[in-house]
Formats: structure tokens, C-alpha cells, sequence
């Protein structure tokens, strides 16, 4: 019996590291394609493995029909974003505008970008994978301390690495809430230290093994108290402190003041004194609630929650559409909406609502489930405060958004909900004893008492495999388009470094631009000629088009891809088309300054486009930026008028003798110096 409860141990030891080192990978590592398979992957391995081996006769209790309700809502609602909508419903409106300048039809659906939903419903898949696992591991309480412990690590290094960087550079999208979780953890770790060393110490002496985490618990706490007055603002500082005050408050009436009156005269107090602590909160009046905590600058983001619908605009969305939103600006910093807002912006204000609702219900659940636990009260009270200090941070901080931090959060209350049941851990001893007797003793007369047993605790595990199952499907689509795109790396390559653009071109638009300039040239570059054969050429751009469509038809506010499909289609596609795209192109990215180059380049060489008047506007607005905003791009007015048509260069001329008539004689020069040649 010893040797199939041993592995079973051992298996458990694998998956808890193999979960934390890739959440302390996440944390590490910029948010990426490769760290979103790598994350999807280790945990859909985490859940299948976990679903296959260990008990799960008290993650059942866990595990309630409601709380599964509550835990699928999210999911399901991303998964309604993607699908398609009746005309005329909760579909957005873009979906048909890209279906005229595409002149192919396309169905409505409520989120404006199908694959950052998708990315979304990966990571939260990845969010539920984490706590559920986590829940099923930290049942005994020896490896709830191992986790906790671990955790108070990866927060504490998390939030040094953060602390330690210049404060010339941005902090990243998880500093701040990580280091809020650390001073919770570190709290907490503190907390059973200290109840350890009252319930284990002799009259007249101390024991000595809760001592080093004591040790470590009070410098964690110093490191990310140090981080947070020094690099956030002052509502981070008040979330750690009322958390902080939830875990306090539970040790004080288990402590000292056992009993109805004693436990209502700690909450009151406690009471008032977050009411003390909370007017310190620098609260903006005459603005959006979602963004009323933020310190940064929210100009955009609050035109997106004005423009937002009931329905959303599709998880993921606010990163696509703040872009649109944002103004032109040279050195301006880069806006970040508040996690409440970018939630009311990717799902609805109702989604927001009963989010807040569910962290309140469940902050008062586990304090509950803390104050009636014999032993091991700290884990639930550090869900808690973990829920009380979240739901404030995410009206003033965008971090809980990121995938470390997601992932770390997901850890805390699987730990949090593993050991709010009381019994737990014991319970999970036994059937993992009991698992390993069967095993051992081979297969046993079937009853209706084993069946009903079964039944009770099968349905878990068929939920963590569809999880696991969910994951590795959503991990094989995010690879494979970049595996596709892989194939072509030998067409991209030779096409983006065919060409000189000026510095501050996107990478994506520098290829596009690199195309264009061949096709004006006539493709007389030997670079171009030794990357692609003849034949490659004539393919090319129709390969490029259709990879252009199929990213629309996805992503179809994507204002530079519609810049690239009307570069790359300008030659086999009627004026029409093309300035179809281009519209499109200037209506989704207004105000992308890396844009303009090849816009203006693609249109003042199609007749179609200068002649009509609502492009004329365009174009003036296109040079007048460039001449104001990015003087390093003038040669490019250079390479637009060169390759312009007719009526396109008397147009640049008029405009440029407006704006910089000086330039216009330089521009002329250049021109014929290069014709010349």
C-alpha cells in the first residue's frame, strides 16, 4: 500500500512546482504568445493529472453547484462574444462595416475582436485550472503550509525585481497587485507563526520552528510595504492595509475575544477603522466610477466606457480599441484603463456589478468558514482580505488583469477555498488511503452505496478534465497560426529587409512598407530579386492579401492590417476595393503615427482616392501631422510624392506649400536628383 500512496505524493509534489514555476514564469517574463501556450499547457497537464490520481471527495464539497454556476458565468459569456448574432441584436456594428469593404459577408458578434476573446477565455481557463488544482493540492494542511510559504517566495522576489527598477521606466501591468498579495501573504504567514508559537510553546520557553518563518514573513512585509509607499499610489497602499486588517481582525477574535459580543465589538472597531483608512483614498469626482481611484491619466478610457454597450464590446477588447480612443501625442505617457473599467469595457457594466457582488458574498463566506475552523484559520481569512483588498485595487490598478498576476491571485484562493472546509485535509488522507487500498486489492463487488459515492465525487473530475482538455485545445490554436506564419518567415524576411523606412515604423507596417516601396520601384533591388524568385513575386501579393482578409475577419479593427491589404491589393484590385480599405485603414487607427508613411504612400498613387473629397481631408490631416508631429518622417513625403500619381503630387504640393513651403523646394530637389540617377 505504501508504494501507490508514495506516488501518488510524489505526482501531487510534481504538478504544486510545476504550477509555481510557471507562475513565477509568468510573473518574469513579458506577456507573449510563447508564455501564454507555455502557461495553457503546464496547467491543462496540471489538471488532467490531478483529475486522474488524487480524491476528490472534498473538493465535492467545495465544489457546489452554485459555485460551479459562478465559476462558469465568465466562460460562457466569452464564449456568447465569439459566436454569431442575428442582424440587428447585440452584435457590433463594425462587423458589417468590414463586411462592405471586404465585399464578402460576415456574421455579427458583440465582441469586435474574435481572437483577443480567445486569448481571454484561454487565460481564464488557465485562472480556473490554477485554483482548482491548487484547492485539491493545499486539502492537506502540510501542503497548504508548503504553498503558502512558496507563494510569500515568488511575490516577495516578484516585488523586489519590481521595486529595483528604474523609476525613469514604466512599472509593469503586475507590481503593484503583486505587491499587495505579498503583504497579504506575509501577514498571514506571520499570523500562523505566531499561532504556533502560543499553541506549541512550554510555560517558560519559545519554540523554535515557527521562528524562520516569522523571520522571513516580517522582511517579506518590509520589502513590499517599502515597494508600495515608494512606486504606487496611495489606494494600493489602503488595499494592503484593509486585507491586512481582515486577517488581523480574525486572529483578534480567535485570540482574545471569543463569543458573540466580543466577535461584534472586533468588527465594529474593525469597521470603523476602514472607514478611517478609506477616506484617505484620493477619490475623482465628475468622472466614471470604474476609473474614480485611478491616478493616471484615463482621458481615453473614459471615451471608451461612454461609447461602451451593455453587452460589451468582447473580453479583451479595451487593449484593441484604446488605440483608437487615444489621442496623437508625441512623449505622452502610455494609458492604461483601471481592471474595473477594461471589465465594463470587455463585458458590461451588469458583468462588473455581480463580479463585485460574488468577491463581497465570497469574502463574508470565508470569514465564516475562518472563524469556525479549529485550526488552520489563517488560509480562508487570507481569501478574504484577499477579495476586499482586489476589489479596490481594481478601480485604481490595471495589474490583476496580467497573467502572472491573474495566475498568482488564482493561487491564493485555490489555497484560500482548499482549506475553508473544515476536515479537509483529513478527509483527503483517508481517501487517499482508501484509493490505494482498492488499488492494491484489485476490483470490488459493485453496490448502490459505491455507486452513489462515485457518482458524488465523478463529476469533479470530469469537470478538471474538460478544463485540461479546453486548455490544450485553446494551446494547439494559439501555436498553430504561428507555426503557419513560420512557414512564410523566408517571404518576410527578404520583403522587410528590402527596404529603408525611418525609424518609429512598427514592425508589421516596416514589411509593408518595404512591399510598397518594391512595387514602386519596379522591384529592382537585387535583395528582392535573391529572396523571391519570379514566380514567388506573382504569388506574393495574392498570398499576402488572403493572410491580410483572414486577420480582418477576425480582427477587423485593426486599422494597420487594413493599411497592409489595401498596399498589397492595390495592383489586382479595382480603385474601389482599394479605397475601401483605406477608409477603413484611417477610421480604425486615426492616430497611429507609424501609419502614415505607407498611408499617404498608397493613397496619393490611386486617382480613386485623391479626387474624392473625403480622402482630400484625410490626406491634409495625414501630412499636417507629419509635418507637425514627426519631422524624422519627412523623407517619406519624399517617397510618396515620388511614387504619387499626377493629380497625387499637386495635391502633396499644394498642401505641403501651406504648411512648409520651405520644404517643398527640398522636396523637389530630392526628386529630380533622384530621377537623374
Amino acid at each position: 500500500m505504501a508504494a501507490p500512496q508514495d506516488g501518488v505524493y510524489m505526482i501531487i509534489r510534481l504538478v504544486m512546482l510545476a504550477e509555481l514555476v510557471a507562475i513565477t514564469a509568468a510573473l518574469v517574463m513579458p506577456e507573449s504568445l510563447q508564455s501564454w501556450v507555455l502557461a495553457s499547457f503546464v496547467f491543462a497537464t496540471a489538471a488532467l493529472v490531478v483529475a486522474i490520481f488524487p480524491s476528490f471527495a472534498s473538493l465535492a464539497k467545495l465544489l457546489r453547484p452554485g459555485l460551479v454556476i459562478v465559476l462558469a458565468a465568465p466562460a460562457l459569456w466569452m464564449a456568447l462574444q465569439v459566436a454569431p448574432m442575428p442582424m440587428g441584436t447585440l452584435g457590433n456594428s463594425i462587423w458589417a462595416t468590414a463586411s462592405a469593404a471586404l465585399n464578402e459577408p460576415l456574421a455579427e458578434r458583440i465582441t469586435v475582436d474574435t481572437g483577443a476573446t480567445m486569448l481571454s477565455l484561454a487565460q481564464y481557463c488557465a485562472v480556473l485550472a490554477v485554483a482548482l488544482t491548487t484547492a485539491v493540492i493545499t486539502l492537506d494542511r502540510y501542503r497548504a503550509a508548503q504553498v503558502l510559504h512558496i507563494l510569500l517566495s515568488i511575490a516577495t522576489v516578484a516585488t523586489a525585481v519590481w521595486f529595483g527598477k528604474e523609476t525613469t521606466v514604466g512599472t509593469g501591468p503586475d507590481g503593484t497587485t503583486v505587491a499587495v498579495l505579498g503583504v497579504l501573504l506575509s501577514c498571514a504567514t506571520a499570523i500562523r507563526a505566531v499561532d504556533q508559537l502560543r499553541r506549541h510553546s512550554r510555560p517558560g520557553t519559545i519554540a523554535l520552528g515557527p521562528l524562520p518563518a516569522l523571520s522571513a514573513a516580517i522582511l517579506s512585509m518590509i520589502v513590499c510595504i517599502a515597494a508600495l509607499l515608494i512606486r504606487a499610489n496611495s489606494t494600493a497602499v489602503v488595499a494592503a492595509l484593509l486585507g491586512s486588517g481582515i486577517l488581523l481582525s480574525v486572529f483578534a477574535i480567535r485570540g482574545w475575544f471569543l463569543g458573540l459580543w466580543g466577535t461584534a465589538g472586533v468588527l465594529a472597531t474593525a469597521t470603523l477603522s476602514f472607514i478611517a483608512i478609506a477616506t484617505v483614498i484620493p477619490f475623482r469626482t465628475n468622472t466614471d466610477l470604474t476609473i474614480a481611484l485611478s491616478t493616471s491619466n484615463q482621458i481615453a478610457t473614459e471615451r471608451m466606457l461612454q461609447d461602451v454597450g451593455p453587452a460589451g464590446s468582447g473580453a479583451g477588447a479595451s487593449t484593441v480599441l484604446l488605440p483608437i480612443y487615444r489621442d496623437i501625442g508625441i512623449g505622452a505617457p502610455r494609458e492604461r484603463p483601471t481592471a474595473a473599467a477594461a471589465i465594463v469595457i470587455d463585458m458590461g457594466r451588469a458583468f462588473l456589478a455581480g463580479l463585485v457582488v460574488v468577491a463581497m458574498l465570497g469574502a463574508c463566506i470565508l470569514i465564516r468558514r475562518s472563524l469556525s475552523r479549529a485550526y488552520d484559520y489563517v488560509y480562508p481569512a487570507l481569501g478574504a482580505g484577499a477579495s476586499i483588498a482586489l476589489t479596490i485595487l481594481a478601480f485604481a490598478d490595471p495589474g490583476i488583469l496580467g497573467l502572472g498576476a491573474s495566475l498568482l491571485v488564482a493561487a491564493l484562493f485555490g489555497l484560500a477555498f482548499g482549506q475553508s472546509v473544515p476536515g479537509a485535509g483529513r478527509d483527503a488522507i483517508v481517501s487517499e488511503s482508501r484509493e490505494a487500498s482498492e488499488w492494491m486489492a484489485g476490483p470490488a463487488p459493485a453496490s448502490r452505496s459505491r455507486f452513489a459515492s462515485a457518482f458524488v465525487t465523478i463529476w469533479p473530475r470530469i469537470a478538471l478534465m474538460v478544463l485540461g482538455i479546453a486548455l490544450i485545445t485553446q494551446a494547439i490554436w494559439m501555436v498553430l497560426p504561428e507555426w503557419y506564419l513560420g512557414r512564410l518567415s523566408s517571404l518576410s524576411t527578404g520583403v522587410s529587409t528590402a527596404a529603408a523606412w525611418p525609424d518609429g515604423i512598427s514592425k508589421p507596417v516596416s514589411v509593408a512598407a518595404a512591399r510598397e516601396d518594391l512595387l514602386t520601384r519596379g522591384g529592382s533591388r537585387s535583395s528582392w530579386d535573391s529572396a523571391l524568385a519570379a514566380d514567388e513575386q506573382k504569388t506574393a501579393l495574392p498570398m499576402a492579401s488572403n493572410a491580410f482578409a483572414r486577420a480582418l475577419r477576425s480582427s477587423p479593427l485593426r486599422g494597420d492590417i487594413w493599411l497592409m491589404l489595401a498596399a498589397a491589393s492595390k495592383h489586382n484590385s479595382s480603385p474601389t476595393s482599394t479605397a475601401a480599405m483605406l477608409k477603413m485603414s484611417y477610421y480604425t487607427a486615426p492616430n497611429d503615427l507609424d501609419l502614415l508613411p505607407l498611408r499617404l504612400s498608397v493613397a496619393l498613387t490611386t486617382d480613386a482616392v485623391v479626387r474624392e473629397l473625403e480622402f482630400r481631408d484625410l490626406i491634409k490631416r495625414d501630412v499636417s501631422l507629419v509635418v507637425m508631429h514627426r519631422p524624422a518622417v519627412k523623407p517619406a513625403l519624399v517617397a510618396a510624392h515620388r511614387a504619387a500619381s499626377t493629380d497625387g503630387k499637386i495635391y502633396l504640393e499644394g498642401l505641403i506649400s501651406e504648411l512648409d513651403p520651405t520644404y517643398l523646394d527640398n522636396m523637389r530637389t530630392r526628386n529630380s536628383r533622384q530621377g537623374s540617377r
